[in-house]
């Protein structure tokens, strides 16, 4: 019994290793996708520089927790959730917002624009299940495409005038 609580200990504590790096990663993307719709373009060291990285962790909690409840209880509520909190991450690095704001923000844009950005979202699964059939290669490009696609949404729905 001990070495099976151990075990699943470890197990716990790498899964939450892994959704610490997967949230990094997404955070490191949605920074260069900004900085490349306001026109700078992203070295390594821009994808680094991630600010209210705490808040950014917090809102990816909340969203993959109520996510996950969603999709547990029913497929639709998990996909609700996902569709309304697309724009999460944006919100909580470019606007330096706590993660319940970054989450409010996020669910307010796409329930004012709900025709534009549902559409933009299925297009963009359209185009990364097409990515991934040869071998996942396809994924190089239409990853970093979906990440840029959705800060070009984002900057517009909120004002932003995104480069030209």
């Amino acid at each position: 019994v001990l070495l099976t609580s151990a075990f699943v200990s470890g197990l716990s504590l790498v899964g939450s290793a892994m959704w610490i790096r997967d949230s990094l990663i997404t955070a490191f993307f949605t920074r260069g996708a900004l900085d490349e719709v306001d026109g700078r373009r992203p070295d390594v060291a821009a994808f680094f520089r991630i600010g209210n990285v705490l808040n950014v962790l917090l809102a990816a909690l909340i969203v993959g927790i109520l996510s996950g409840i969603g999709f547990f209880l029913c497929v639709l509520p998990g996909l609700a959730m996902l569709l309304f909190s697309a724009f999460v991450y944006y919100v909580a690095l470019d606007q330096g917002v706590d993660a319940i704001t970054a989450i409010r923000t996020s669910f307010s844009l796409v329930a004012k624009n709900f025709g534009q950005v549902f559409l933009l979202l299925l297009a963009l699964v359209g185009i990364n299940i097409l990515g991934a059939i040869p071998c996942g290669l396809g994924l190089f490009v239409t990853l970093p495409l979906s990440y840029v696609a959705v800060g070009y949404a984002y900057r517009r729905l909120t004002g932003g005038v995104p480069a030209a």
